[in-house]
């Protein structure tokens, strides 16, 4: 396996843990740390047509948004 699909293949598993109740964001990350990681996780997902990965992202930022 070379690098470039290891680290898609960390992307996607990655991602799809924030589906689950098990995902955790470090303690030190306000709201906007996490916003501003899922914008820069959202536009890498978006240039490799990781659209399923994409529409986790877009729910969590939803979620974290509404919570503010």
């Amino acid at each position: 396996m070379n690098n470039e699909n290891f680290i898609l293949s960390l992307f996607k598993e990655s991602v799809n843990a924030m589906r689950g109740t098990d995902w955790m964001w470090p303690e030190q990350w306000d709201v906007d740390r996490r916003i501003k990681f899922l914008d820069e996780a959202l536009s890498y997902g978006e240039k490799n047509e990781l659209y399923e990965q994409c529409s986790i992202i877009r729910d969590v930022k939803t979620q974290i948004q509404t919570q503010k």
